[in-house]
């Protein structure tokens, strides 16, 4: 294994809480419903516009930009407030920093080097948001993008996530894939599952 490509929310860190304060000051301020945090985390994973989509489909409202700008404007302001790095995180990154590292998520880009800058993780060679490349996980573009970057064989790479798109995307970039259980989605088929952080070193010694 040469390199290792990773999801964000909900494999490095929990964010569920901050996100879903952010959908639910979105509702509150067009008048609609909140909904429960738990609910909230089931529709993470897909980027921003997406989350507020499923939000306003489930309140029944139709969907505008202006909702989508109180969204983002929200969370920049309030996305540190309850995320935190899963356990072992940190202390597993710092081992890996011989292998080639790709963070690949559907969130937005300009949300993603704060929150690496405040957990002090800022150790990827790429940092890919869903907004980077014209298409974003499932799509396998982003994965082919780093993998011509860094110049590696299919072979040589693992992807780790924890959602349908990134385990989809994997198997839509050639690419072995590795699903978490800890994070946002069910359970879903991949080549190998990890209940914790630390366990991706065992995988990449196999």
């Amino acid at each position: 294994m040469k390199a290792i490509f990773l999801d964000f929310d909900g494999t490095i860190i929990d964010s569920s809480k901050d996100l879903a304060n952010a959908i639910n000051f979105m509702l509150e301020s067009i008048g609609a419903k909140k909904f429960e945090i738990e609910l909230i985390r089931s529709w993470i994973g897909g980027g921003a516009k997406k989350l507020v989509l499923k939000a306003l489909n489930e309140a029944r409202i139709s969907y505008k930009e202006e909702y989508l700008k109180i969204f983002l404007d929200y969370y920049e302001k309030n996305m540190m407030n309850e995320t935190y790095l899963y356990d072992s995180v940190k202390e597993t990154l710092n081992k890996l920093r011989n292998y080639r590292l790709a963070l690949i998520t559907n969130k937005p880009y300009k949300f993603v080097n704060p929150l690496l800058r405040h957990f002090d993780i800022d150790f990827f060679d790429i940092v890919l948001g869903g907004d980077s490349l014209k298409y974003k996980k499932p799509h396998p573009m982003p994965l082919e993008y780093c993998i011509k970057k860094f110049n590696i064989k299919k072979d040589e790479i693992i992807m780790v996530g924890d959602s349908f798109n990134d385990i989809e995307a994997a198997k839509n970039a050639g690419v072995k894939s590795v699903l978490v259980t800890y994070g946002f989605d069910e359970e879903i088929k991949a080549d190998y599952k990890i209940d914790k952080f630390e366990k991706l070193l065992d995988i990449i010694k196999e």
